[in-house]
Parts: structure tokens; sequence; C-alpha cells
């Protein structure tokens, strides 16, 4: 259950969608049985469709889980030269390599350290920077994902509407507090900044786009 769409509107979306292939069906099941986030089918469907329109050659991506992502990224774009993802748990890491070499894919590079750092060590432009890591820390990630930004390049958020807590106060579980008023934060003022052009896409648990907007200059 997504927590952002009516859950009549999410099943018939879900029947819409084509059976997924083999190999993305098998690390689906494996990310459900282990409890394992990966993006859920409809936020895929909009992957799919959005990639194909930027088709971008540079990626990189904040939280690999088990390379899910990753894989599907590169099966999308296939003028794709080199997406960089970036993993903080040895687990996941160690997960994600296995599945890519399964996959026999040679375009993604998998790092195994703290996102915020990576994004310090890592080389630009990318056009396409999908950040999926810890929520708490998505105002800093964008931050520094700024200046790796090609010209024409699209930042995407995932989760940023947060199983529906950021707009019903009655969802927010005491744990989760501290996460939510920082995501809150952050939408709001990147959605005030006429630096960017953003929309939310209410998939999934909405994702956010954001290009910059020259206009302004």
């Amino acid at each position: 259950m997504s927590y952002i769409l009516e859950g009549h509107v999410e099943e018939y979306i879900k029947n819409l969608l084509r059976e997924e292939e083999p190999f993305e069906k098998e690390l689906r099941n494996y990310a459900i049985k282990y409890h394992i986030p990966i993006l859920d089918q409809e936020s895929t469907m909009f992957l799919r469709f959005f990639l194909n329109v930027l088709k971008p050659k540079r990626v990189l991506e904040l939280g690999t889980a088990i390379g899910y992502s990753a894989l599907v990224m590169c099966k999308i774009v296939p003028e794709l030269e080199e997406i960089i993802t970036v993993e903080l748990r040895e687990d996941m890491y160690r997960l994600a390599k296995d599945n890519i070499k399964k996959a026999n894919v040679n375009k993604i590079k998998v790092l195994n350290m703290d996102a915020l750092e990576a994004l310090d060590l890592v080389e630009g432009p990318f056009d396409f920077i999908f950040i999926d890591a810890a929520k708490g820390q998505y105002k800093k990630y964008f931050k520094k994902s700024e200046k790796l930004l090609s010209k024409d390049g699209v930042i995407l958020c995932d989760n940023v509407l947060f199983r529906g807590m950021i707009s019903n106060p009655s969802l927010v579980k005491r744990r989760k507090i501290t996460i939510v008023k920082r995501l809150r934060t952050f939408l709001y003022e990147i959605f005030q900044d006429p630096k960017w052009d953003t929309t939310l896409v209410p998939l999934g648990d909405g994702m956010l786009l954001a290009r910059r907007n020259y206009e302004e200059g």
C-alpha cells in the first residue's frame, strides 16, 4: 500500500502494467520476501517513460539497495554510458554487485560508502541524479547534487511523500517526526526557489523532479 493513491486507483494502475521480465521479477520477489525497499511497479513505469524521453548518458544514484533500479535504468536507455550508484550498507552493496554480475551488465559502478561523502568524490556532470537514500538528508543531498548536474539534467527524489506522512499529520509516527519535518522543509524550499522548475508526481511514495530554470538566470 502506497498511502498516496486511493486503494482502488492504485489497484487499477497495477492491473494495467505489463508483466516484468523474469530477472526483474526475481529481484522484486526477493525484495518483498526480505522486506527490502525498491521502486514499486508504478514508479518503475514512470521511470521507463521519463528516461526514454530524457535519454541520459551518465546517471548518479544514491541508494542502490539490491541493484534493481540501476539495472532497470540500464535496460531502459541502451545509450546510457555509465551509472554510478552509492550504497552505505555492506550487505546491500554485496547483493547489488552479485545481481549486476548475474545480469552481465558492465555499465554500473557500485560504491560502498556514505552518500554525502560520495557526492564530494564523484566527478560530474550527470544527466540524471536519482536520490533514494536517507530521507532526512534529502536537503543536503540535493544541495551537493547541484554542482554535479549537467546543463539540462534532472534530479529525481523518491519517497518524498513518505507514506502519506508529509500531508497527513495523523499518519506521522513519533519516531519519524524529525524526518517528516525535514522533508516538509525541503519540499517547501525547493518549490519556492525560482532557480528550479519542479513538479511532484503522486505515484508510488511520491517523486519530486527538479530541473534548472534558466529563465530566472
